[in-house]
Formats: C-alpha cells, structure tokens, sequence
C-alpha cells in the first residue's frame, strides 16, 4: 500500500509538471512595447542650445509642458517612435523616429537604432538616451528623457 500511494505521488509531481497547451506565448517584442507613455523628464541639447526639464509637466508663468511617446509596431520586432511636446497656448512639436529594432533583454527589451542600443523598455516605462556629432558641423545633438504609461 505505501509502495502503491509513492508510484501516486511521484505521478503526480511529474504530470503536474507537464507543459499544458494553454501556456501563454511571449509577445511579440514591437507589441510588448507599444502604446501611449507620459514624459517624466525631457532632455534636448544641440550645439550651445538645451531644454533641461528634469521633472515633468512642468508649469512656469502660467505656462505648462508636457508631452507623450508614442511607440507603434510597425513589424513584429520594430516599432516608430513620435514624441510630442505640448505647451500651452503654443503648436505641439514633435520628433518622429522610424525603424526602431526591439530586441527582448531578460525581463525588459532593448530599442536599437542602426544597430545601437538607444533605450530600454518594460512595456510600462522608457528610458531613452541618444546622443551623435554631426559629422559636417562638429555640433551634439543630445536626446534623453524617461516616460511611463
């Protein structure tokens, strides 16, 4: 009979293991990332010029910024970017860019532009940093900011 109820037992543990047909499939990483994120912080420099805005929306003299990133697929591992600024009583400004690689890195996931590692994403945060030398003019161009959904 205890012979009987370990064969049970030891069944049991390895039928419990056994993968089911309904374990969830990893997303797609371009669908993991995408959606609508709101700016926490924003960081744009060229040449001498910068907006510095370490905390985000920012409100002076009556006047606020904010701004929002928006990630959509465009393929199951790339994605577009087009971050808007808005500030009150004034057009938005935007900055799109096209053919961001995702790549899945342990839990989060990667975005590549022509093969560097500009930003990383959870599907609910972004921390991005791009920064380059015009080859032609000797002047940074500097963009960071972080976002969550």
């Amino acid at each position: 009979m205890k012979k009987l109820i370990l064969f049970l037992c030891i069944l049991l543990a390895f039928s419990a293991c056994k993968k089911g047909e309904n374990d969830i499939a990893p997303k797609k990483p371009a669908d993991a990332v995408a959606g609508t994120y709101t700016l926490t912080s924003f960081r744009y420099a060229s040449g001498s010029d910068a907006i510095n805005l370490p905390k985000m929306p920012y409100t002076q003299s009556g006047q606020t910024i904010s701004g929002t990133v928006q990630l959509t697929s465009t393929s199951e591992e790339t994605v577009s970017l087009t971050l808007t600024l808005k500030i009150t009583g004034q057009q938005n400004s935007t900055i799109d860019i096209d053919n961001i690689e995702v790549r899945k890195t342990s839990e989060a996931y990667g975005l590549y532009l022509d093969g560097e590692l500009v930003a990383d994403a959870d599907g609910n945060n972004i921390i991005f940093n791009v920064s380059e030398t015009d080859a032609q003019t000797g002047e940074s161009l500097e963009l960071k900011f972080n976002a969550t959904k």
